[in-house]
């Protein structure tokens, strides 16, 4: 046997042995269901500082009726303006119905729900409570998981505009 050919069949052999990688799944669903276990006691207290940094640097969050947020910064700003709809903040809530991982990256679907307190300042032209669905893609930056895209939508109907008097 040539030498070339006896070390690509060497090289194979080896490559073919390495270790698979480290399962990481168990460790991504324990991660992401504490992040959103602690979503509703973060709004209630008006922490939208807290909320952002479950959210990528870069992050994209895609709310209904809004034009996409493009950075922690920018959703941050969006959370807290969330926050400021009603006095005292309102209650938020998700829950992940599936979780799939594949290595350094997740993707969540789930559902959510939104009401104010009792006796809370409404705000005004909003539709509460409100739910829906939610798909979140997370990804694993230096060993912590961040939402890196956000999008959700309502399950109530679009609302019908006034006729209009001719």
């Amino acid at each position: 046997m040539r030498p070339v050919q006896a070390l690509s069949i060497f090289l194979a052999a080896a490559l073919g042995c390495q270790a698979a990688p480290k399962d990481t799944s168990a460790e991504a669903r324990r991660v992401i269901a504490a992040a959103e276990a602690n979503w509703a006691r973060l709004t209630a207290a008006g922490h939208a500082d807290s909320l952002a940094e479950l959210f990528h640097l870069n992050a994209v969050a895609l709310p209904p009726n809004w034009p996409p947020m493009s950075g922690r910064q920018a959703i941050r700003i969006f959370l807290a303006h969330m926050n400021e709809t009603s006095s005292p903040p309102p209650i938020f809530g998700v829950r992940p119905e599936s979780v799939w991982v594949s290595g350094p990256l997740v993707v969540e679907l789930g559902r959510w729900h939104f009401d104010v307190p009792p006796g809370a300042k409404r705000p005004a032209a909003a539709t509460i409570p409100d739910s829906g669905k939610y798909m979140a893609r997370w990804v694993n930056e230096n060993g912590h998981w961040l939402i890196m895209e956000s999008i959700w939508n309502s399950d109530l109907p679009v609302a019908t505009p006034p006729a209009q008097k001719h």
